[in-house]
């Protein structure tokens, strides 16, 4: 009992001990690593060499679920504990010296290395995704960020496939009828967290940067044809590059698409991993989704995140703010100004409506990823402004070149800050960082004067003043009469949205009328039309008119369309005819909006199935099916080779509007269902899964085939998909037509999984 004893206190002294992960350093790390991807496991032999920082008893490594074999330290085996998530290694080790650490294991991963298709279909592929600490699972190691190292690895894997890793590929060799080592190194230190593997079916592009960086782009060997998904692959680094104007920090860069990936896309050092089902596009989704922005956001995490990494969550906002704020202007350098500064105003209004819910601050652990990553932006974006280009940019150089491959907290920001202008930006940081309230105005018009009624904070506020004969701003933070005021058309507080500020002005409606027709940023015309929807239509028709009959972007038609869809009267019809004229977002505006579509302009509507864009397509077939019955079989056979997206949205449309039109090719309804049920099987891609679920459910074509693939989601690793298959489930529990085939597969369930949706069913 005593000895139990003692080996309990022992327990607790490591367990302590491992509290700080600053006892050592890992300096380098050699793997050889066998994956069985159609057994899930990994086993391996890992070789660290570490050195000390004190003297110690004890080594820890996070270790979560896995089984190890053998530990050495040098040439000798090593006692070992394991515990919870954690590898104790229990030798005493002296300060200043280095080590090699030797480890045997093999685990079956929970998270963050899965494994797609290998024994259910479709494309098969393993990727990992370590972010936070999660690369622990697949690989005993150090998950703190603040402890950075290189590594080399040897990847046992099955020949035919494509191995990818961080840093430089070494070589490719085949050992055996089926199975290949491929070798990669990475020789500048980074955090574990940032380690990747991926393998697949993929064939491989490559291209210089206009600094002679190798990119390499991997793609699905089937979507080659036609294939938009790495649109201007070089104009974005090129522009990201010189956009934070120091050195990228690695030997090459690629990018590779995963099968039902969890987020949009991750930033493992040199190596970008992203959501290929939805960013693996053709010419024409491209007109509806791209992957611009993710590429531009992952690639500025090469910098910010990969080179410099934060020293704690509290500094997340150094890697998704950073990461955020480039790409908004790599957006604006590809897609225009326009785009980016609608896609702002629609986060800024969300920040503002949450502010009372959404209350941790960005410069806290835990904050949402609307602050981290929007509101961060908006704050980067008005630091720059606050301190000037030169200054802005002698910041960001100067922060890279203080800490490359180090750490760097929020602290070590301001001091450098400080360090650069002499002012560490105090009141700003507590505004923006410290708190998560948004600077309110209150402001009133009364005749000549702008009366503020409410400046939460006492900030100045920018105003653009128009008049009959010119513009200019002024800057203001307390109430103020306008000078010449009978030549004055319309006061703009806040313009361009340059500030997240949350501005109320009660003005005139001329006033209102004049910043619609005479704003010079699009923005400002957009806000101002916002305001003008309880109008008589007898009073905002003309500006209508004058809108249409201009080039404007196509939120200002959008907004129209919206103003006008309830009163259709001749001659807001003939307004809808002019917008049918316009661009193809527009005219997709007009395929989403028009639930009635108006005799008239049928032939107008009709045109939208010819668009560039599958969504378009898919929601013109559909309210044009409703409308015009008489024409159904006409346009479904118009369609009917059009398999669409990625996602498959439209194929699933059309088939299930052939199998509810009466009489429409009956020799064939068997294999449309065929079809339909088989896209909700684990041979597809989760959106497309997510998509005949969300069908079948609809038009309740649901069988004892489909209650199998719903309980497979049901499992599935990712929670964009298992939550809505249970959902869907419990859905049709209620239903008696269902519930015996779900009791059914229920009995062939594990007794814990039975247990669990038993008790999900009642609750």
């Amino acid at each position: 009992m005593q000895r139990l004893l003692v080996i309990v206190l022992l327990f607790f002294a490591l367990i302590l001990s491992a509290q700080n992960p600053k006892q050592y350093n890992l300096l380098h790390l050699d793997a050889d690593i066998h994956i069985n991807p159609y057994e899930k496991t990994v086993s391996g032999k890992l070789t660290y060499r570490l050195q000390l920082l004190k003297n110690t008893d004890s080594i820890v490594l996070d270790a979560p679920g896995i089984n190890i074999k053998k530990i050495k330290i040098g040439c000798f085996k090593t006692y070992f504990y394991q515990a919870d998530k954690v590898l104790i290694i229990n030798k005493k080790l002296k300060k200043n010296k280095t080590y090699r650490l030797h480890i045997t294991y093999q685990v079956q991963p929970h998270k963050a290395m899965y494994f797609v298709g290998w024994n259910k279909g479709g494309r098969k592929q393993i990727w990992t995704q370590g972010q936070g600490k999660d690369n622990s699972h697949w690989l005993p190691t150090n998950s703190d960020q603040n402890d950075k190292f290189t590594w080399h690895f040897k990847i046992y894997f099955p020949k035919d496939y494509r191995v990818i890793s961080n840093g430089e590929f070494l070589s490719s060799q085949t050992i055996n009828d089926s199975i290949a080592i491929s070798e990669f190194q990475q020789t500048q230190p980074a955090p574990a967290y940032l380690m990747f593997i991926g393998a697949g079916k993929y064939a491989e592009q490559r291209i210089l940067t206009c600094k002679g960086i190798p990119v390499y782009n991997y793609q699905y060997p089937d979507k080659l044809s036609n294939d938009k998904t790495y649109y201007k692959t070089q104009t974005i680094f090129d522009a990201v590059a010189k956009e934070i104007d120091f050195a990228y920090p690695w030997k090459n860069y690629k990018q590779i698409p995963c099968r039902d990936f969890l987020y949009g896309g991750m930033e493992n050092v040199s190596a970008t991993s992203f959501n290929g089902d939805r960013y693996v596009i053709d010419s024409i989704d491209f007109n509806d989704v791209n992957f611009v922005n993710v590429s531009a956001h992952e690639l500025t995490h090469q910098w910010f995140g990969d080179l410099v990494t934060g020293k704690s969550s509290a500094d997340h906002w150094l890697h998704e703010a950073f990461a955020t704020y480039y790409a908004r202007l790599i957006d604006r350098k590809i897609f225009g100004k326009n785009y980016v500064d609608y896609q702002i105003y629609q986060y800024d209004r969300q920040i503002i409506a949450r502010q009372n819910t959404d209350t941790i601050p960005l410069h806290r652990p835990n904050a949402s990823s609307l602050t981290y990553y929007q509101k961060g932006a908006k704050i980067i974006d008005m630091l720059r402004q606050k301190l000037g280009e030169q200054n802005y940019r002698k910041l960001i150089k100067t922060y890279f070149k203080r800490f490359a491959y180090g750490n760097a907290g929020t602290q070590d920001f301001k001091n450098l800050l400080y360090e650069i202008t002499g002012d560490s930006l105090p009141q700003f940081f507590k505004i923006w960082f410290e708190d998560y309230r948004i600077p309110k105005f209150e402001l009133v018009q009364h005749r000549d004067s702008i009366i503020f009624k409410e400046n939460l904070y006492q900030l100045p506020l920018d105003f653009l003043i128009i008049t009959d004969k010119n513009s200019y701003r002024i800057q203001k933070y307390k109430s103020f009469k306008l000078p010449d005021y009978q030549t004055v058309k319309t006061v703009i507080p806040n313009p361009d949205n340059q500030k997240l500020y949350d501005v109320h002005f009660i003005k005139s409606d001329d006033w209102i009328k004049n910043q619609i027709l005479l704003a010079p940023d699009f923005i400002d015309r957009y806000r101002a039309l916002i305001q003008i929807q309880d109008w008589d239509f007898d009073r905002k028709d003309f500006i209508f008119q004058k809108l249409i009959n201009r080039q404007e972007y196509f939120p200002v038609y959008q907004e129209i369309i919206k103003q006008i869809k309830t009163d259709l009267n001749e001659t807001h019809i003939q307004m809808l005819a002019k917008l049918f004229q316009k661009g193809l977002k527009t005219r997709q505006q007009l395929a989403i909006q028009l639930d009635s579509i108006p005799v008239k302009l049928k032939k107008n509507y009709r045109s939208l199935l010819d668009d560039a864009s599958y969504i378009t397509k898919q929601t013109a077939l559909w309210h044009y099916w409703v409308q015009f019955p008489d024409e159904r079989e006409e346009i479904l056979n118009k369609m009917q080779n059009i398999k669409g997206g990625n996602d498959k949205a439209f194929r699933m449309t059309w088939l299930s509007l052939a199998l509810m039109t009466e009489n429409y090719k009956m020799s064939e309804k068997q294999n449309f269902i065929k079809e339909l049920v088989a896209y909700s099987s684990p041979k597809y891609n989760m959106l497309i899964r997510l998509n005949a679920f969300d069908m079948l459910m609809q038009i309740r074509l649901i069988d004892t085939e489909v209650i199998e693939n719903i309980f497979d989601a049901s499992f599935h690793f990712n929670w964009r998909l298992h939550q809505p298959a249970r959902r869907y489930l419990k859905i049709l529990y209620q239903d008696d037509r269902y519930r015996l085939l779900i009791d059914r597969k229920l009995k062939t369930l594990s007794e814990k999984q039975r247990a669990f949706f038993k008790k999900f069913f009642k609750d």
